[in-house]
């Protein structure tokens, strides 16, 4: 007859596991039988009370020597099974469990197989289970297991090589997807520039015609007197007072306005009549804080046979954070999903759908405002005049 009790005398040996050194990492293979051992463990034999169930998955027949890796809601885990010197493997092991968050082991005596003496209570719930490759109930009976701790398939993967397999095809999918909407995107943009930039140098006609047209309008321009209500009332003195904001608003704007044709004059010297206007250059189309920037220059020649450049940086709007993730990014993403504890938010991640349109932007879109983009920067920021 097998007895646990001779091991009882084992139980603060020092022989049993200082540490998790020297014992070799066990992965799982998905494509061998895996075999899940229910065991009982714990750290005095002579009182079977505190013995502890615990499972352990391995492909082979019995538990190895070594370190098994599991992962579960409460964090990660491993289990290192060590043979004990005089005793029979099949039956006793000592085993060390380690969590992420403890660094000293805690060590323990494990029933691991069916022993002669000891309760039916106890044996009844000692047993071992195989799945086969090819099992139907594969997925679910791990799944259903999946409470007791994930398995390791590999350094950090509780996802076994089958199901990892479609979960990188699903996340390649969305990755190959973000990319396709980045390229369509890109291709909006740089046709909608072009329709912006043709229009640019007839709009730089335009925004010199209009600052001779309107250079000095602030000089006889009269504006309305605010005047006080003769009874304060509260609605009354919120409308003087909106009126004021307005007034000083519009004295504000129109001083901008004229800013611009100051500067506009002093740098090209009012008078010098404009010969010609064209397109001169491209840059490149680049990404800038998520998105897409092109710059077109125009091309002003003066009377006096001098030149002035301007650079209209033209943007789109906010592209999505999604496609700027690399493919590790949105395996991340996707595993946080799939293993998430909320069930409402235990999905795959999706994929971005085609754009069909997208919003571009130009500095030249107002004739007011046509210069405030250039005269705010430093001589060569943004312009050049020869």
């Amino acid at each position: 007859m097998k007895s646990v009790m001779v091991a009882a005398s084992l139980i603060m040996s020092p022989s049993l596991m200082a540490s998790v050194e020297g014992f070799k990492d066990i992965y799982l293979d998905r494509e061998q039988p895996i075999h899940v051992h229910s065991i009982f463990c714990g750290a005095d034999l002579n009182n079977l009370r505190t013995l502890k169930n615990s499972y352990v998955y391995t492909n082979t027949p019995t538990i190895e020597e070594g370190t098994y890796y599991y992962s579960s809601a409460y964090g990660d885990f491993s289990y290192t099974f060590q043979k004990i010197e005089g005793q029979d493997p099949s039956f006793l092991m000592g085993r060390g469990l380690k969590t992420s968050n403890q660094a000293n082991l805690v060590k323990e005596y494990c029933i691991v197989g069916k022993v002669d003496g000891l309760p039916q209570q106890l044996t009844r719930s000692m047993n071992k289970m195989t799945l086969s490759v090819e099992d139907p109930q594969w997925d679910l009976t791990m799944k259903k297991l999946a409470m007791f701790g994930k398995p390791a398939f590999g350094e950090g993967v509780y996802t076994d090589q089958r199901t990892l397999a479609k979960h990188n095809a699903a996340d390649q999918a969305v990755y190959d997807a973000n990319q396709a909407y980045l390229a369509g995107a890109k291709s909006l943009f740089e046709a909608q520039f072009e329709e912006i930039a043709n229009t640019l140098p007839k709009r730089l006609a335009d925004g010199i015609a209009y600052a001779y047209q309107e250079d000095g309008f602030i000089q006889s321009k009269v504006y309305p007197v605010i005047e006080e209500p003769l009874v304060w009332t509260v609605t009354a003195e919120r409308r003087y007072e909106e009126q004021k904001r307005q007034l000083h608003q519009t004295k504000q704007w129109d001083k901008l306005i004229q800013e611009n044709f100051d500067w506009f004059f002093a740098l090209t010297q009012k008078g010098n009549g404009l010969s010609s206007v064209a397109l001169v250059g491209a840059s490149e189309t680049k990404i800038n804080n998520g998105v897409f920037e092109k710059v077109s220059t125009v091309s002003a020649t003066f009377d006096d046979g001098k030149t002035l450049e301007l650079d209209f940086v033209i943007t789109s709007e906010q592209l999505p954070d999604a496609v700027f993730w690399s493919l590790a990014d949105i395996q991340q993403k996707a595993l946080a999903l799939r293993n998430s504890m909320v069930v409402r938010t235990k999905r795959e991640l999706e994929a971005l759908k085609p754009p069909e349109s997208l919003d571009v932007y130009s500095d030249a879109e107002r004739m007011v405002l046509f210069f405030s983009p250039f005269r705010e920067k430093s001589l060569g920021d943004k312009y050049r005049y020869f």
